[in-house]
């Protein structure tokens, strides 16, 4: 009786000690993938930042304001704000690594801000495609109701409606998913909510801006605004290749924290959101260029050329 308790004893230690094991891996696994995405994610912000904020200058600066670079500079700011949040992030937590409960504030408030600076650029862009599907296949209607100063009272709508999700995500399925639970058991309103955001805007946004795209290339007489609907698709087709599967990793993350790597997905879902921030400035760059004299134009000249 005793031997097999010693046995069954033994056993037990064996097997906690190889849990520990198999635990202590994985969160070393995490850190180490984690790291090493930080360090990747840095240099992408830091150009991010440098070309939003170039944007933001020429757009305050250099170029008289329309219908869409009101759209484009709030556009600016969203990416330059997430950009800016994780580069802050990323300092802080190496300057300040030892004072916890300040490193967790300032983790919530980055957080936050990020969450914050992706949703607005969604909502904008989701905008951007349906003025511009309204602009080309009711052109009378459009031209003759259109309000003047409209993008800048829906960029302010838009900005409000996007600071309102992210208060409902991050303090409801982000904070439960944190906590390894699922979100539509504590939370079923919000993140039913989520879900209808997430199922209607992208194929209103990708429907819109396809459908103008080929209306334009069909249509000789607008020619001349190729260069601005070439702008917009190709900013479409960016935002659902880097920036939409994070929003999808975060809904099984809030309906199923148990499902295996999704910490590993967010993370580099994440990391992909953070492409999808700097790429914008440079899709101006190579649409508004002209080859021939791409050394000889300043940078306003070629972005407004991409916004014409």
């Amino acid at each position: 009786m005793t031997e097999a308790s010693s046995r069954m004893s033994c056993h037990t230690v064996n097997t906690s000690r190889t849990i520990e094991a198999q635990v202590q891996n994985k969160t070393d696994r995490d850190e180490y993938i984690a790291t090493i995405l930080n360090f990747v994610s840095f240099p992408i912000a830091i150009l991010g930042v440098l070309g939003n904020g170039a944007v933001f200058h020429i757009l305050c600066c250099n170029v008289k304001r329309t219908n869409y670079t009101v759209y484009v500079l709030n556009l600016a700011i969203a990416d330059f704000t997430a950009l800016l949040c994780n580069i802050a992030f990323s300092i802080s937590s190496l300057m300040i690594w030892g004072t916890f409960a300040f490193n967790v504030f300032l983790y919530d408030v980055f957080d936050f801000l990020t969450f914050f600076g992706f949703n607005s650029s969604f909502f904008i862009l989701t905008a951007i495609s349906v003025e511009r599907y309204l602009g080309v296949f009711y052109p009378f209607w459009y031209h003759s109701n259109r309000p003047k100063y409209l993008s800048a009272v829906l960029c302010t709508l838009l900005w409000i409606a996007s600071f309102l999700v992210t208060v409902v995500e991050y303090f409801t399925c982000w904070s439960i998913f944190l906590e390894k639970e699922k979100c539509y058991t504590n939370y079923s309103a919000a993140s039913i909510f989520l879900v209808t955001i997430s199922v209607i805007f992208p194929p209103v946004m990708v429907l819109c801006s396809l459908t103008v795209f080929v209306k334009v290339h069909r249509t000789s007489q607008l020619s001349s605004s190729t260069h601005l609907y070439l702008t917009i698709v190709i900013t479409i087709v960016i935002f659902l290749i880097f920036a939409l599967p994070s929003r999808f990793a975060y809904l099984v993350g809030y309906w199923h924290p148990e499902t295996k790597f999704i910490w590993d997905v967010i993370e580099f879902s994440f990391f992909l959101n953070l492409v999808n921030s700097m790429l914008n400035p440079f899709v101006y760059f190579f649409v508004g260029r002209k080859k021939k004299l791409r050394s000889q134009e300043p940078l306003s000249v070629v972005f407004q050329r991409s916004w014409k």
